[in-house]
């Protein structure tokens, strides 16, 4: 089979989703800046772009600097003083943009902003169209031979929003004394390990960041760009509230000041920038106000980021999220004009990608087909640490497991929930382009075939039925599934009832319950779900983030018990059977193998034992995902994005780049 390299999944991803073809949107050579002036109207050319893996070169340093005129009467200190010696140089998708405006946002949550989506400034970041990790925050890194030390080169002279002096130090102190504290966090992050063992984190100046393996950690460059590895951390404000740092008494009386009863409770409570306003932050935009129905963001006087005439980043003043009910309510606001851009909440599927080209004209907005990297619509698992010991033994049977799988109607799934725009149908496995495709584990059980799902409850005795027809348990009472999901997501909601009926057609008794994402969490988290229905995951770097396939972090859906037994190295949870531990071995070596060939090869013993269990389930790929873009907002990429989380998501398109001209 041919791999398509990134870029042209991508790009074909979008043409298939939308069903039309899109034409680029390119890039335009700048003009001279202004700050309240127009620009002028962009011309056409082609958009720069690096070879995959080759990372891109930075624009040449501007000879001078431009700022806002929202900042020019707060008595800060000259724009030059308040970037670094070497500032990130943005190159305008179209043109030099000009200051100024509020970028409006539609939310189910007011904390949406920071979420990794549109504020994306890890230490690394991933380049559009070819995932290439790219210099972010570190201006530059390198790499021993033996894959052992890395070694990142911040850029001198970056600042936090409230003007200190953003250091190597700060990234010590997030993984070494907040990541590290097993106080804070019992379970160290496994994207942190190499294996089992967590690297030395040291300061070897300023402004060098030195990490010490004592195994090669294979995913550690690409996980320094995902959205949500907060290793960046403001360390003269967190310091206050931490018991390593902080007075005895003083801490003492913040805690009870707060209301807490911990240390511990007020650090994560102040560690939470998405809700805090006094929390520094080194994004484009700082909160500024939360209201009952959203919240504002105003710019970082400080951002390390200008455009190719060196105006300071970004042109966007203000950012407005604005809480709504739901996606319904949130297309009536796209409708009438109210949304500039917001990813997701105003529709992510093919009805909604219809709805949303229909009303083009009177919203004053164009739609943007963005293709998305998840590996399938959903990911449906059943709880195989289930508190009901009647209830684990049945759904420990893999034979349970491939009977549920045969019971559900994908292809009815795929024509009326996704009105037949994906592709095939398939499990929760990594896609064709993937380097970590497998086939075996894409199309196990995936075929309906409701006889044999019976065949096989038959096969494990469960031939005793109720008068409704429902099959009975080794203890006389009928088997009764719940099944939960997000109760934001309309599709997962539809998807359920379907399943829902379908089980009970093969006498496994079903109903199904929305739930907010917290109460969802919680469910997954204390292993008290039948079964749940939640999102796929990345579907190119599979193994960077792989809790979709395997028990390695909490948010495990099927076995959230033996997920906390590997993250505490045993000391807490459930130990998992052979077949798991074994996964658990070969994902263990995988993470500390460099060789993407011995990677490919451990990864594909992985999903052998996935398929041969068949963990959990999935419906079909995903279509692409409509982008509504307002007709006043500009320098927005037409192609080139990925909505996959850890691709980095809209982050990776430069938001500080877009404006507004009316």
């Amino acid at each position: 089979m041919k791999r398509l390299s990134r870029r042209e999944f991508l790009r074909i991803s979008s043409l298939i989703g939308a069903g039309t073809i899109v034409a680029a949107c390119a890039p335009t050579q700048p003009t001279e800046p202004t700050a309240p002036a127009e620009p002028t109207e962009p011309t056409q050319a082609a958009p720069a772009t690096s070879a995959p893996g080759e990372p891109p070169t930075e624009p040449a340093a501007p000879a001078g600097f431009a700022e806002s005129p929202l900042l020019a009467d707060m008595g800060l200190p000259p724009v030059e003083d308040r970037l670094p010696m070497n500032p990130a140089v943005i190159e305008p998708w179209e043109e030099v943009g000009q200051y100024g405006g509020t970028w409006r946002m539609l939310n189910q949550a007011n904390d949406y902003a920071y979420q990794g989506l549109h504020f994306y400034e890890p230490l690394l970041r991933f380049a559009m169209y070819d995932f290439a990790t790219v210099p972010n925050l570190a201006e530059s890194w390198e790499i021993s031979e033996d894959g052992l030390v890395f070694t990142f080169s911040l850029r001198e002279g970056v600042k936090w929003s409230d003007g200190e002096p953003l250091t190597a130090d700060d990234i010590v102190f997030g993984v070494a004394d907040v990541f590290g504290n097993t106080d804070l966090y019992p379970a160290y992050p496994t994207w942190l390990r190499a294996g089992e063992a967590r690297p030395e984190v040291a300061a070897a100046d300023d402004y060098t960041v030195v990490f010490t393996f004592p195994q090669p950690p294979a995913f550690f460059e690409r996980h320094m760009g995902r959205a949500d590895q907060y290793v960046i951390r403001p360390r003269h404000y967190l310091e206050q509230f931490h018991a390593d740092y902080a007075d005895a008494d003083e801490l003492d009386r913040l805690v009870q000041e707060a209301g807490f009863a911990t240390w511990t409770e007020l650090f994560l409570n102040r560690l939470e920038f998405r809700q805090n306003e006094d929390y520094p932050v080194h994004f484009g935009w700082k909160r500024e106000s939360t209201e009952t129905d959203g919240a504002t963001y105003v710019r970082n006087p400080y951002y390390w980021k200008v455009d190719t005439e060196g105006n300071q980043l970004p042109y966007i003043d203000r950012v407005q999220v604005q809480k709504v009910a739901n996606t319904e309510v949130a297309q009536l606001r796209q409708f009438s004009g109210e949304n500039d851009l917001s990813m997701f909440v105003v529709g992510q599927f093919p009805r909604d990608t219809m709805v949303l080209l229909e009303n083009e004209e009177v919203g004053n907005y164009h739609v943007i087909q963005a293709p998305i990297g998840e590996p399938n619509v959903l990911c449906m698992g059943i709880n195989l640490n289930h508190r009901d010991p009647v209830k684990r033994e049945i759904f420990d049977d893999p034979r349970f497991r491939f009977a549920l799988s045969h019971a559900i109607n994908r292809e009815d799934i795929r024509q009326l929930v996704y009105l037949g725009l994906p592709q095939e149908i398939r499990q929760v496995a990594p896609l064709p382009v993937s380097p970590y495709y497998s086939e075996a584990a894409a199309y196990s059980h995936v075929e309906y075939d409701p006889d044999q799902a019976n065949a096989y409850l038959d096969e494990m005795g469960l031939t005793e039925k109720n008068a409704d027809g429902i099959r009975l348990r080794p203890d006389g009472q009928p088997i009764e599934i719940v099944i939960d999901t997000h109760s934001r997501r309309d599709d997962f909601m539809e998807i359920a009832e379907l399943i829902s009926g379908w089980w009970t057609a093969i006498g496994v008794s079903t109903t199904s319950k929305g739930n907010d994402d917290s109460l969802f969490s919680t469910l997954i988290q204390g292993a008290e779900l039948d079964c749940g229905i939640t999102f796929a995951g990345p579907g190119i770097y599979t193994p960077i983030n792989p809790s979709r396939q395997l028990p390695v972090a909490t948010n495990s859906l099927w076995a959230p018990l033996w997920a906390l037994w590997y993250q505490s190295g045993g000391t807490n949870g459930e130990e998992p059977p052979e077949e798991v531990r074994q996964q658990l071995d070969l994902y263990d070596e995988l993470t500390v193998t460099v060789d993407q060939d011995r990677q490919v090869e451990l990864w594909n013993q992985i999903m052998e034992i996935n398929a041969a269990n068949l963990y959990q389930w999935g419906i079909c790929d995903r279509a692409a995902v409509p982008v509504p873009v307002s007709s006043r907002f500009h320098n927005v990429p037409e192609e080139g994005w990925d909505c996959d989380w850890d691709a980095g998501n809209i982050g990776t398109t430069h938001p500080e780049q877009f404006f507004i001209r009316e």
